[in-house]
């Protein structure tokens, strides 16, 4: 068989050559490796196949897309952890677990940003906030 192909025992023709998994091409031909943040999880002549948002692909030849770690997301056909950023009112390190901004904290953009506090005459009384509200009339924070 061609290169990074098989075949079932007792095959009889180059076309039950099939391309491996993480590889796409014709069957009976010579099958080329799926590129970083593309996988494809079946033997077969299909073609290869874009990881899904919050999800990446570091290497060539891959069968399966690995998850973005926790709180952070990835456009579709990443190729890096790096790829996977901070959600909105998280903070930390592209391509690491995020941490909620803190109460009375918030960060309203997506990626590695910190958190900021709110500013005077505004407060936010939960975790991972993208806005601080405004304080009711006549108080203040």
């Amino acid at each position: 068989c061609p290169a990074n192909t098989n075949s079932l025992m007792s095959s009889d023709a180059i076309t039950d050559c099939i391309c491996n998994i993480g590889y796409d091409g014709s069957d009976g031909a010579a099958c080329t490796a799926c590129a970083e943040g593309k996988f494809k999880e079946v033997n077969g002549s299909g073609i290869c196949s874009n990881c899904a948002a919050g999800t990446y692909l570091n290497r060539t030849d891959g069968s399966a897309c690995l998850s973005c770690p926790a709180n952070t997301n990835s456009l579709m056909s990443s190729d890096a952890i790096t790829d996977c950023i901070c959600n909105i009112g998280y903070d930390g390190s592209d391509g690491a677990a995020c941490t909620a901004c803190a109460e009375g904290k918030f960060k309203e953009v997506n990626g590695s940003g910190i958190c900021s506090n709110c500013a005077a005459g505004t407060y936010l009384n939960r975790t991972d906030g993208s806005a601080c509200l405004s304080c009711p009339a006549n108080t203040n924070s």
